[in-house]
């Protein structure tokens, strides 16, 4: 099977167990570097592991690392490799932040890309007091992108955290009133909290901030 037709099975397709059969036999670096992000996708931590380590991917090494909460062995990965990625910068910034050092930067881009997918694996594995130290810092975050305040709602809105979510979408709208997302996803946490006039006037808000805002009209005509 061609390269690019493997890759629609795992980026569109998203077909993980199609593949898992396709490439068993195989033993090149590509195949187990995809092998290995199945099973990231799959919270295999062990098995995504041992194919990162074969292919001498640091980075996703370093991550699965991370995820397990052994954050020491992650970081001496991450820090001793020559490659020099954005993910890597921002898991090193991450890392160094979660062991109380702010000695060093990440960027507005580095947290859009890579903040919330990381804090939705970790509760996905349950890790919460690296969760609750990371969300104790988005404060110090905010000063590379203020949108973290958002993207945090947005995590915990997704795992059942109304209340924490609720206080954090607030502050976010305090930062910008103007951003229609901060008003959606407020009038959703007010909908699962059966507070519906709330929920309506949110989701008015998101529609005259941005009137092209179709999810806040749907919400809305469902709520009437």
């Amino acid at each position: 099977m061609e390269k690019y037709e493997i890759e629609k099975l795992f980026y569109i397709d998203k077909n993980y167990s199609g593949l898992k059969e396709i490439l068993k036999n195989t033993s090149d670096s590509w195949s187990f570097n995809i092998l290995g992000k199945i099973y990231l996708k799959e919270l295999n931590l062990e098995k995504a592991e041992d194919y990162f380590k074969k292919t001498d991917s640091k980075y996703e090494y370093g991550y699965c690392l991370f995820l397990k909460g052994e954050i020491k062995e992650a970081l001496n990965i991450l820090i001793n490799t020559r490659e020099d990625s954005p993910a890597i910068k921002w898991l090193i910034f991450l890392i160094k932040l979660i062991n109380n050092q702010k000695n060093n930067h990440t960027t507005y881009f580095q947290v859009r890309n890579f903040y919330e997918q990381d804090l939705e694996m970790l509760f996905e594995l349950k890790q919460y007091k690296i969760i609750e130290k990371i969300i104790s810092e988005i404060k110090y975050i905010s000063q590379y992108n203020r949108e973290i305040y958002k993207y945090s709602a947005r995590v915990l809105y997704n795992n059942g955290y109304y209340k924490e979510a609720e206080k954090l979408i607030e502050k976010s709208i305090e930062i910008c009133y103007k951003d229609p997302e901060n008003h959606f996803i407020s009038g959703e946490i007010y909908l699962k909290e059966e507070k519906i006039n709330q929920a309506k006037q949110e989701f008015t808000k998101a529609i005259e901030v941005n009137n092209g805002y179709i999810p806040a009209q749907e919400k809305l005509n469902l709520c009437n």
